[in-house]
């Protein structure tokens, strides 16, 4: 009998994952068996994401972001590409239950949004990961990361006057890194939610993206030194 599970595995971390999704998924029998455990992914593939941070419909944009992210952790040992790569197929899967249409002063036309989105991706995450044999460490490091990857909407590298921004500083990303410690060794994990803010930009609009490149650079930066300092 065919180890789906294991066949998931091998496109989400294959060279060309979208292509390779698309082929498996049009298997009803591979379809069948992965709606029948996350019915979510229909809903992302018949989602538009008319916003200007997007080009992608939701599940291309998972799909793109899951490809990014296997070019970023090549030095990863595979049960940590594996994570990673879920994490990316997880992040944005509870949009569509998420969705309204809202108007943007500033970009002066009504856009799709899907605020919180985080919290419902997190909460599909929880219940399905056990079904694609992540055991119990793996999954709370799967869902932490899941629920944090939009952290860096809200940091900005100047005071902006928004009082929902917080300035990028050494005490903010001190305080992520203590935050995920109740996971494992939180620098460690701050640094893989860096690759995993990395891909999702690299998956969104590249008119809109240069900011959120430049914030995870210098986070980076500051983590690098943080931990520099830790060896002392």
């Amino acid at each position: 009998m065919e180890d789906k599970t294991k066949r998931l595995d091998n496109i989400l971390l294959s060279d060309d994952v979208v292509k390779e999704f698309y082929i498996n998924y049009s298997d009803p029998d591979f379809k069948n068996w992965l709606l029948g455990i996350l019915p979510e992914v229909e809903a992302c593939k018949n989602q538009r994401q008319d916003n200007p941070w997007h080009i992608y419909n939701c599940l291309d944009h998972i799909l793109h972001s899951v490809q990014a992210i296997n070019g970023l952790d090549k030095n990863f040992d595979y049960k940590m590409r594996r994570e990673l790569a879920y994490t990316m197929f997880f992040h944005d899967i509870g949009k569509p239950k998420c969705y309204i249409r809202r108007y943007s002063k500033l970009y002066k036309r009504e856009v799709d949004s899907f605020f919180n989105h985080n919290l419902e991706s997190e909460r599909i995450a929880d219940r399905v990961l056990k079904s694609f044999d992540f055991d119990q460490k793996e999954q709370a490091l799967i869902k932490l990361l899941v629920k944090n990857h939009d952290i860096f909407m809200f940091i900005k590298l100047n005071v902006d006057g928004n009082k929902y921004h917080k300035l990028l500083d050494e005490k903010l990303v001190e305080g992520f890194i203590e935050e995920f410690n109740a996971v494992g060794n939180g620098a460690d994990i701050l640094a893989k939610l860096l690759l995993v803010g990395r891909a999702d930009s690299t998956a969104q609009n590249p008119e809109m993206t240069k900011p959120s490149f430049a914030l995870i650079d210098k986070m980076e930066e500051i983590l690098g030194d943080i931990k520099r300092q830790m060896v002392k």
